[in-house]
């Protein structure tokens, strides 16, 4: 029989091969794009040899710190807040998943004032309760004793604004760090850096901020390319399966 003759690279031809090749990789950008808007309303866990570090670390990077009073130490890091003392080390159930990004610990007060990503936390009568909301910017503690928090907003830019505490309770807006700001120069052709101005645009933040919307936003189109690139491939695998049949049948009439 003779030699097939090759079919040439065209613009058709090159437009399926090179969305075949990125089938693969869309499902998994689209798949874990739904999993990460989903991150508050999900506790799954993965193992942590999963990820593309070079070693799994025998604990979890710090990513806040305070020494409380009586020789206490509160240690916050990706999955929650612990309290570290003479007794041992004890996890606070309120944070259990939680990222810890901040603590700092008021004047005369055994519990600290404790930062995730979107509030801040103060505990009171055993209870703990978000008395700011908003993305968290900053939080510590001033030289007098008070807490400072930097925080509101839901989008990458979020206009947060400084309240200062004395108690965990009473909050107001910290006035010399807002006369501080003032001073700084008026923006005369506001900018910002293109990959957070991408940022919203790729979580839905931009239209509907952060939120339910972000999440809705998230899986209407994460799920719409799992749906291309599953049945892109499944229409692939059927072609070829024809076309296998059709060299099948074309041989068969040629030996008979």
């Amino acid at each position: 029989m003779k030699n097939e003759k090759k079919k040439p690279w065209t613009a058709r031809r090159l437009h399926l091969w090179v969305a075949i090749i990125v089938a693969i990789p869309m499902l998994l950008v689209a798949v874990s794009g739904v999993l990460i808007a989903m991150r508050g309303v999900t506790q799954i866990q993965v193992p942590m040899s999963w990820m593309g570090a070079e070693s799994t670390p025998d604990r979890l990077p710090i990513m806040s710190y305070a020494e409380g009073p009586g020789d206490v130490v509160w240690l916050g890091n990706a999955q929650g807040l612990n309290k570290i003392h003479a007794g041992g080390v004890e996890s606070i159930a309120n944070f259990e998943g939680q990222e810890v990004v901040g603590l700092a610990v008021l004047k005369d007060h055994a519990m600290p004032v404790v930062a995730t990503r979107m509030a801040v936390w103060v505990e009171k009568d055993g209870e703990w309760t978000a008395v700011r909301r908003g993305r968290v910017r900053q939080l510590n503690t001033l030289s007098d004793g008070r807490v400072l928090a930097i925080s509101g907003g839901r989008g990458e830019l979020a206009d947060g604004r400084p309240f200062v505490t004395s108690d965990g309770d009473n909050w107001q807006i910290y006035k010399p760090a807002m006369q501080a700001n003032k001073k700084l120069p008026e923006l005369t052709e506001p900018k910002v850096a293109l990959h957070q101005f991408m940022r919203e645009l790729h979580s839905g933040a931009f239209f509907f901020g952060k939120g339910l919307g972000e999440r809705v936003w998230s899986n209407v189109l994460g799920w719409t390319l799992v749906l291309l690139s599953l049945t892109g491939l499944w229409m692939w695998v059927k072609q070829q399966r024809q076309k296998a049949k059709e060299r099948a049948a074309l041989l068969q009439g040629s030996t008979s």
